[in-house]
């Protein structure tokens, strides 16, 4: 009876283990950055240090070329103030902010791309809560 509890115990923790890791795993992209749905599209945000890269991928997660599409983004500082910057096209499909050392909690990527706006919220993971 006694190793029926244990094991049903161990099964129970396991799953909720599992299931947490899965729950709060973000999604990864193409180019190894976190993912976010955003109307038809997807945002793919890189933080490779000093430079952050963003990608406007379709929805099979392709990107879209860079040619002809605005890429803006807004950082949302820990004093509650905002900075807002425009990054330059990078290759064929992405867009680069170099030497980004801003320390914000989160921003917003906006894309301009045939004149309709699609943006997401991106929340930066400070090693603290770690």
């Amino acid at each position: 009876m006694n190793a029926k509890l244990i094991l049903f115990g161990l099964l129970l923790s396991g799953i909720v283990i599992l299931y947490s890791v899965n729950r709060y795993q973000g999604t990864v992209g193409p180019h190894g950055g976190e993912l976010k749905a955003a109307e038809n599209f997807h945002i793919e945000l890189k933080e490779a240090f000093p430079n952050l890269h963003c990608y406007l991928l379709d929805q099979k997660l392709l990107p879209v070329s860079n040619e002809g599409v605005l890429c803006e983004i807004r950082f949302f500082m820990p004093d509650e103030t905002t900075v807002d910057l425009t990054l330059k096209p990078f290759l064929n499909d992405g867009f680069i902010l170099e030497s980004n050392t801003i320390v914000y909690n989160s921003c917003r990527v906006t894309f301009n791309i045939s004149g309709k706006s699609v943006s997401a919220k991106f929340t930066k993971e400070h090693l603290i809560a770690h």
